[in-house]
């Protein structure tokens, strides 16, 4: 090896040596034992590199990092979900105060877009423990300070009071009914490059500008749709209107005809009267049975005129009448036929507007209407009536994983299994997002655990693999029964509650009226 190429090779491999101490260094607090073997290997790599015993070093580690159960990535997954857990408790206890809700509601948006390091968690721990100092200092109930949380200076607190209160306590809202739209659409204009450009950033995450500009584009596409609905509308009533117009005018007809064929009928009458008068003044004054004969005959040849006119006439009127009502029953049918296809259409919108497009599960407003009814038989019939509430467990690491198709196909699998678990009394709806809810009517709780904890079982049972990856699905569920003095919200607050009791006590678990132990 030539003199230059040894220099160049040493020269990389210095280079190399530093760039693994500082790589190391860097790392450093990830796992105890690992942090001891990394520190040995800088030794070796430190100064005059000993490469034999650093290849030792670098086996070991090799060894340990492949039985190292947690991944920096699965750790992020765990602590943004667990912070996720706590923001929505936290949501829960300032549901009073609309500043610090819209705020809390807003960090969890920012918990469900994805985390691009793990660095990034810092500030989203950072601003969740800003969110419960501030709650913690308005006394809120079912927040108790303790002695373990240092309180923020004055200085800090009122610069992240700031800083939180510059943010857009809308921002959520408006993005979750965005979010609702852009599912509801892109079903519809499944390629529409706008709708795919919108859910896109959707789901990369956008600030209020982008928000802004893309609720202008939505609002354009309901417009454009409201106004080709109102034309067709316009133009069904339209042809109603030219249907049912000329139905009148064919009713009209027939009656000035069957008018015109009543008078014609009492003239044709009148003259026959006249004929027979004339044949019996013949008879009576006639003074020989020639000019008898003669009268008569010519007076039958009268009536015989007047008969065939009146028959003629008879005819044509029937002709006339028959052809006015086949137009009817022609115009007759074919507004059945437009009265059908528009009352088909309406039917199909309204139960659009009650069924979510994803999972084509009934939605929430769907539930609502169900629960309604649902609530009044109980309260008239005094029959038993449960509500659960049912959350796919880390459902924010499939999307961050294996990305937003596997989500969205794993709600559909999940949704279809929960529908085909269930009795046909039973009814699930979605809730949103990946929470689900459940009415059951005349079940008692015992018999409730024991059903749900089926099908918790068997959805952790399900095989679901994504990118060649196996995967396992599990799901926490909160269910209870109305009580003589529950309210349709009080109800589902409790149900709600016992999910939160699932996700803390390690999630997969069914918690109900029965679970005193929690």
């Amino acid at each position: 090896m030539e003199a230059k190429q040894l220099q160049t090779l040493k020269q990389n491999n210095a280079l190399l040596c530093q760039f693994i101490v500082k790589l190391s260094a860097f790392y450093e607090g990830f796992s105890d034992k690992i942090d001891t073997e990394l520190k040995v290997l800088r030794g070796h790599l430190s100064g005059t590199p000993n490469f034999s015993l650093a290849a030792v070093s670098i086996e070991k580690l090799n060894k340990s990092l492949q039985h190292q159960e947690i991944t920096l990535r699965k750790y992020s997954v765990d602590t943004v979900s667990s912070l996720e857990d706590a923001m929505k408790q936290l949501q829960k206890i300032v549901f009073q105060d609309s500043e610090l809700k819209g705020l809390t509601t807003q960090e969890l948006i920012k918990l469900n877009q994805p985390v691009g390091d793990i660095f990034s968690i810092y500030k989203l721990y950072a601003k969740a423990i800003a969110l419960h100092r501030i709650a913690l200092n308005k006394k809120m109930v079912g927040l108790e300070p303790t002695g373990s949380v240092e309180a923020p200076s004055n200085k800090q607190e009122n610069s992240t009071t700031r800083s939180l209160k510059d943010d857009n306590p809308h921002y959520r809202s408006i993005l979750v009914e965005l979010n609702h739209l852009i599912t509801s659409y892109a079903q519809k204009k499944p390629n529409d490059p706008q709708l795919n450009d919108i859910k896109q950033r959707l789901d990369d995450g956008m600030d209020e500008d982008q928000l802004l500009k893309s609720c202008v584009v939505i609002l354009r596409m309901i417009v454009q749709d409201a106004m080709s609905e109102a034309s067709l509308t316009g133009k069904v009533i339209q042809s109603l209107h030219r249907s049912l117009g000329e139905v009148s005018d064919d009713v009209n007809n027939t009656i000035q005809g069957s008018q015109a064929q009543f008078e014609q009928r009492q003239a044709g009458n009148e003259q026959l009267k006249r004929e027979i008068s004339h044949i019996e003044e013949a008879v009576s004054e006639s003074s020989s049975l020639e000019a008898l004969k003669e009268q008569t005959q010519f007076r039958v040849e009268k009536l015989v005129s007047t008969l065939s006119e009146q028959q003629s006439n008879d005819q044509q009127g029937q002709e006339a009448l028959m052809a006015l009502l086949s137009s009817m029953q022609s115009r007759i049918d074919t507004l059945q036929q437009q009265t059908s296809v528009y009352k088909k259409k309406l039917a199909e919108q309204a139960m659009q507007s009650r069924t979510d497009p994803l999972t084509r599960l009934p939605n929430r407003q769907a539930y609502n209407e169900k629960l309604d009814a649902a609530y009044a038989h109980f309260k008239s019939s005094g029959d038993t009536l449960a509500v659960a509430v049912v959350d796919i467990d880390h459902f924010k690491s499939i999307n961050d994983r294996f990305g937003h198709a596997a989500g969205d196909k794993t709600l559909q699998v999940v949704s279809k299994f929960l529908k085909q678990s269930l009795s046909e009394n039973d009814f699930v709806a979605r809730w949103g997002g990946e929470e689900f809810v459940m009415l059951l009517p005349n079940t008692q709780m015992a018999d409730i655990d024991k059903k749900l904890n089926e099908v918790r079982t068997k959805l952790a049972a399900m095989p679901f693999k994504f990118k060649q990856e196996k995967v396992k699905i599990t799901a926490s569920f909160g269910a209870t029964c109305f009580g003589e003095n529950d309210t349709t919200e009080t109800v589902f607050e409790r149900a709600d509650e016992y999910l939160y009791k699932a996700k803390r006590n390690g999630r997969n678990l069914v918690v109900t009226d029965l679970s005193t132990d929690l």
